[in-house]
This record gives structure tokens, sequence and C-alpha cells, in this order.
């Protein structure tokens, strides 16, 4: 005689177990990994908690490397930044003034002689008006009755022209061609740069004019501020210290 409920199933002779609410889930029945995907390394953490899932296919970043969109870590300063603690490049830094960080080469006062000497050559044209004017002068008297020479037409004419000659020779090249680039043709056969103190940058038209005006200060005392670069730390006359401007080479 049976003793199944004639209400029941038929039995298939095993009973599966109810599952266990509070029991980890049983591996079995998972997806099996994709064929040829790695495995994970053996004692390597797992993702910490609340960490995203990577995307499936993107690849690991290497080890100690930033995050996307992280700067790298680095000791090293970014090209072309100053270290820490030294002066940025450019104005203003270190040593003289223009930012780079020496000092000057500042010109020899036998060069800048030199180079004075060479600018005068612009009197030339006057110095040849005033032999001209002397060779046709023709022999007169004084007021006092006394033989002298009285210039002609001519030569007070040919003096006159080269006088002006001469003038506009120097304000050209002193004040017009040194103060916009620093170099006079006589700084310029010398090889040495008229410049302000500061900055390095050229005087100017006004502050070249200004400068020659000064060096009556120069030689107002025995010509000694002619003479002061020859002792002087910046080689300065009167007349630089006066407009701020040196002379390098």
């Amino acid at each position: 005689m049976s003793t199944q409920d004639p209400f029941q199933p038929p039995s298939t002779g095993w009973n599966q177990p109810a599952a266990d609410p509070y029991a980890a889930p049983s591996p079995y029945g998972q997806p099996a990994p994709a064929y040829g995907a790695p495995a994970p390394a053996y004692g390597s953490p797992g993702p910490a908690y609340g960490a995203p899932a990577p995307t499936y296919g993107e690849p690991a970043p290497a080890y100690g490397a930033p995050a996307y969109g992280a700067p790298a870590y680095s000791s090293a300063p970014v090209y072309g930044a100053p270290a820490y603690g030294q002066p940025a490049y450019g104005y203003p830094g270190a040593g003289f003034g223009f930012g780079f960080g020496f000092q000057p080469s500042y010109a020899t006062w036998i060069m800048r002689v030199g180079a004075y000497l060479l600018d005068s050559l612009a009197f030339v044209p006057y110095l040849l008006g005033l032999l001209v004017m002397t060779v046709t002068s023709v022999p007169g008297y004084d007021n006092y009755g006394n033989p002298t020479s009285e210039p002609t037409a001519t030569g007070a004419l040919t003096l006159g022209i080269l006088a002006v000659v001469s003038v506009g020779l120097w304000v050209w090249n002193r004040w017009v061609r040194g103060g916009r680039t620093g170099q006079s043709w006589g700084k310029k056969a010398l090889g040495i740069t008229l410049q302000r103190d500061v900055t390095g940058e050229p005087l100017g038209v006004w502050m070249a004019f200004v400068r020659d005006v000064a060096h009556y200060v120069d030689g107002f005392v025995l010509y000694l501020g002619y003479l002061w670069p020859l002792w002087d730390g910046k080689r300065q006359t009167f007349s630089d210290k006066l407009t701020k401007s040196v002379v390098v080479r």
C-alpha cells in the first residue's frame, strides 16, 4: 500500500532543499568568462568599495600612473618655468636689471674715447669750409688800420653750408641713430652700445640729446666727469649718471 498523499504531486525520489536566504550565492550557474580573457592575478586586491567597475575591454592603468585628466606627479618643474626660489626669466631679474642674471661687460674708457673721436668726424665738413674760407680770403685792414685777411663771399658761403652739414651729421648720428639703436657710427665701429641702465633699452632721441648737453657737467671741474669711468664701477661719466645710462660691449 502506498503512503503518498493523493492530493500531492508524485515524488521524483529527490526533494531539493529550500534556499537559505542568508547564505552566500553559489558560484554554480554563473556565466563563464570569455574565452582567452586573462585570469585575475593571485592575491591581487579587488576594486575598492564604491569604486565604479571598469568598462569591458578598457585596459587598466599602469601602476603609479595618474587617473585620466589628472597631472602626473613629478618633482621636476615644468619646462620653461623658473626653479623654486629663482626669479622668473625676464624683467625684473637679478644682475644688472636686464633680467638675465649676469653682470654686463661695460665699455672701457679708451673704447669710449675712440668712439667719441670717430663721431667727431661729423665736423670734418665744417673744417673743410673753414679751410676754403681761409684760402679764398683777400688782404684787408681792420678798424685800427692793421693789415688782416678778409673772407670773400664765396668763402663765407662755403663755410656756412658745410657748417650746417656738420651739425646735421652730428644730430643724425648722435641723437637719432644713437638714441634709437644705441650705436652711433663710432660706437658701432668699436662694438659698444649706449643703453638704459635698468632696462637695457636704447635711450631714445630726446634722452640722447639730454646726455650730450649734460657733457658740459663732465667738463665743469677740470674735466673730472670725463675721467670718472676710469674708477667708477659702471664706468659712467657724470652725464651717464644724470641720464641713468651705461655703455656696454
